[in-house]
C-alpha cells in the first residue's frame, strides 16, 4: 500500500475527521482527500475514477455512503488492477437507507438502484482478496456486517472459523477512536500483505509442477444427478439426446470426494480443467462455467481462475495426467501423458486416484 483514497460518508467532506485521523495516524502513506457529492451518483463515480487514474491509487478507505462507490471501483482495463478496498461501516444499499435521514431530489433512489444492481448482479472483479470490512459493535445507524461476510467474506479460509476480511471493532456508525482506527486500518494491512504472498507463492512455484487435466462429465461432475433432475417435458422434448437441454450441466452435483481432491491436487500439480461441450447445446459452455464458478469461486482464490479449456480434441493438450471417464472420446486416447480412466478398475473413485497421484 502506497496510494490511498479516503471516500467521505454522507453528510461529510475533505475535512472529515476519519478522513484526516487516518492521514496523521499514517503519514508513510500518500494520502488523497476529496469532497464529493455523494447523492450525484455519475458525478462522483468520474471524480474517484479521475483521482484513481492520475494518481496510481492503490488502496480505497471509505466510510459509510462512500462504501458503495468504493465496491463500484472496477478493475483497470489495460493492467487488470483493482484497488484494494477497506470499508468502514459501509452503506450496502444506499436506496434503503438514504430516505431515513434526507429528502432526495428525484432520481436519485432510482440512480442508487442502478449502482446496486451494477455491484451486486454485474460486477465480479470485487473478492476476499481485495476487500477488508470494518464493523462497530453499537452502530446505531447501519448493519451490514452480515451481508458483507455472507457476500465477500472468506469465512473457513485456512482452517479459520471465521471471516479473515471482516473485524468488528469498538464505537458507534461514526468518530471512531484513534486507536480503534489505528489498529483496524493495521489489521487490514496485514491482511492485504498476506495475501499477496500467498497469491505469489501459489504463482511462482506452477512453473515447476506438472500438469494435470481433469473432465468434467462423469468425472468431476456427477451426470447421473444432471439426468435425474429433468422434468417429464424436458425428458418428453429432448428424448435420446438428453445432453442438450439448455441449463442441464449448471444443475449437477460434484462426483463424491471431487472438490476436495481438486484442492488437494493443486498442491502438488498445475491443475487445469479439460472438458468439452455438446455441439448443438449452445448454453454448455457458459453452464459448465456457471457450475465451476458455484464449487470454485469466481475470484483468483479459485485453484481453477482462468484455467479452463473446453475442446473436441483433448489430445492437442500438453501435460503430464489426464483424468477422464471415457478413454476413447474426444482424442482422449491420444492423449501424449499418462491417461487416468476414472471410474475404472484401477481408478474407481477419487480417494483412489489423489492417493496415486500424491504419491507420484
Amino acid at each position: 500500500m502506497k496510494n490511498i483514497l479516503y471516500i467521505h460518508g454522507f453528510g461529510s467532506n475533505k475535512d472529515s475527521y476519519t478522513g484526516n485521523t487516518l492521514k496523521n495516524l499514517f503519514p508513510d502513506f500518500n494520502w488523497f482527500l476529496d469532497t464529493f457529492n455523494l447523492v450525484d451518483t455519475w458525478g462522483t463515480i468520474r471524480q474517484i475514477e479521475k483521482i484513481i487514474c492520475e494518481n496510481d491509487i492503490d488502496t480505497v478507505v471509505s466510510s459509510s455512503l462512500g462504501s458503495i462507490y468504493n465496491l463500484f471501483i472496477k478493475k483497470d482495463e489495460n493492467t487488470e488492477k483493482i484497488v484494494n478496498k477497506i470499508l468502514i461501516n459501509p452503506c450496502c444499499f444506499p436506496s434503503k437507507e438514504l430516505p431515513k435521514f434526507a429528502d432526495l431530489p428525484v432520481g436519485v433512489i432510482e440512480m442508487c438502484r442502478a449502482v446496486e444492481f451494477n455491484v451486486y448482479f454485474c460486477h465480479r472483479d470485487n473478492t476476499p482478496d481485495n476487500m477488508f470490512g470494518i464493523f462497530s459493535k453499537d452502530d446505531e445507524q447501519l448493519h451490514y456486517h452480515d451481508f458483507f461476510v455472507g457476500r465477500y467474506g472468506n469465512y473457513g479460509v485456512d482452517g479459520q472459523n471465521q471471516s479473515t476480511n471482516c473485524l468488528w471493532v469498538e464505537g458507534k456508525h461514526s468518530h471512531l477512536a484513534e486507536e480503534v482506527l489505528y489498529s483496524s486500518i493495521n489489521q487490514a494491512i496485514n491482511y492485504f500483505d498476506n495475501v499477496k504472498r500467498k497469491n505469489e507463492e501459489k504463482e511462482t512455484p506452477a512453473k515447476n509442477k506438472q500438469i494435470v487435466y481433469i473432465d468434467m462429465d462423469g468425472t468431476l461432475v456427477d451426470w447421473k444427478s444432471g439426468q435425474e433432475s429433468l422434468t417429464e417435458l424436458e425428458r418428453l422434448q429432448y428424448h435420446g439426446f438428453t445432453d442438450a437441454v439448455p441449463g442441464l450441466f449448471n444443475r449437477m452435483n460434484p462426483m463424491n470426494g471431487a472438490i476436495d481432491a481438486c484442492y488437494k491436487l493443486c498442491e502438488k500439480y498445475d491443475v487445469y480443467i479439460l472438458t468439452s461441450a455438446p455441439w448443438h447445446n449452445l448454453s454448455a459452455p457458459s453452464d459448465k462455467m456457471r457450475w465451476i464458478q458455484k464449487y470454485f469461486g469466481v475470484g483468483k482464490e479459485s485453484p481453477v481462475y482462468k484455467k479452463v479449456i473446453i475442446s473436441h480434441h483433448k489430445y492437442l493438450n500438453e501435460g503430464a495426467f489426464l483424468i477422464d471417464d471415457r478413454p476413447h472420446k474426444n482424442g482422449t486416447a491420444n492423449f501424449k501423458g499418462e491417461l487416468i480412466h476414472f471410474g475404472s478398475e484401477k481408478f474407481p473413485n477419487w480417494s483412489v486416484v489423489v492417493k496415486y497421484l500424491m504419491e507420484k
